[in-house]
């Protein structure tokens, strides 16, 4: 699971060059001569798809790292698990694909943004639905994390890791 976090982080060099191209205009093949084409989106939104899947990443490591300590059966663990994987790579293609599309990705139809494509309906779709499921699961997982370091006689996660990961977790 923690590994899915960490390339979700990585996405965000991909969308740096991104940034960096769209910023410059093109790409720089030596020092002054520069290539120049230009990559749908703006400016802004490359800024976003480069820091927002971060967070994203650094939700999925914090649950992968949490999990053990909930004490939730693993069935239930293993889906919790994969809600909030595919909640943070549908967060990440939602940063992409919103530089496809004028709408940003924000609506299923057009917005005061602009006219939406099948890039909006890609990057808002997962999103969304992944968004209401995390939304469910992250409580339980919270929850059920606080009472079961409240009911042990440990003394806590951090000095105390678990021998083994849950064998279905992503």
């Amino acid at each position: 699971m923690a590994g899915h976090g960490v390339l979700m982080i990585f996405s965000t060099l991909i969308s740096g060059v991104l940034l960096w191209i769209k910023l410059l205009g093109g790409w720089e093949v030596r020092p002054g001569r520069i290539v120049r084409f230009d990559i749908p989106g703006t400016e802004e939104g490359w800024a976003r798809a480069h820091t927002g899947p971060v967070l994203n990443g650094v939700m999925v490591i914090a649950v992968a790292w949490v999990m053990p300590f909930t004490g939730l059966k693993e069935k239930l663990a293993n889906r919790l698990g994969w809600i909030v994987v595919l909640d943070g790579w549908s967060n990440v293609l939602f940063y992409f694909f919103g530089n496809l599309t004028k709408s940003r990705a924000l609506s299923f139809g057009s917005n005061r943004h602009g006219k939406t494509n099948i890039f909006g309906v890609l990057g808002l779709g997962p999103a969304y639905f992944f968004g209401v499921l995390a939304a469910i699961a992250l409580p339980i997982i919270g929850w059920n994390a606080i009472k079961n370091a409240n009911s042990t006689t440990t003394e806590g996660p951090i000095s105390d890791p678990p021998a083994t990961r849950l064998s279905g977790l992503p």
